[in-house]
């Protein structure tokens, strides 16, 4: 009897197995078909813009290579006028960085590099900077 009840166990096993292949099987060939459909709609969104579509990645996830993209400098430029243009009141460095999401030392070497464009007010922590 305990011969039986080592088979019938033996046999559940490997009918468990069995399952288990054949769902993985079928997750991976949904797998397939999801992704030439993500092609589909990124080639049908590039037709329509005539541009390549953006990859499903978000813009803040790393490069294929492990590398971070660069902010170019008319970028930050352009982010940083469009900020201060907006509050007339003035903003401080760190109100800066943190309205236009670019690093603190990247809006720093910015405003000291380019002191002539702004006028500012205040010393230290509570520096304000305006537009000219």
């Amino acid at each position: 009897m305990e011969k039986d009840v080592q088979s019938q166990i033996q046999e559940l096993e490997e009918r468990i197995r069995q399952l288990r292949s054949s769902q993985l099987e079928e997750l991976q060939a949904k797998l397939a078909e999801a992704r030439a459909t993500v092609a589909a709609l990124e080639a049908e969104i590039a037709e329509i813009t005539g541009s390549p579509a953006p990859s499903v990645r978000s813009a803040k996830t790393p490069a294929a290579d492990g590398r971070r993209k660069r902010t170019s400098s008319e970028e930050v430029k352009g982010r940083i006028l469009k900020a201060l243009s907006e509050t007339p009141e003035g903003l401080s460095q760190k109100e800066i960085a943190d309205l236009t999401e670019l690093n603190y030392n990247t809006v720093a070497v910015y405003l000291k590099n380019n002191s002539k464009d702004f006028k500012t007010t205040g010393t230290l922590r509570s520096k304000r900077y305006f537009l000219r």
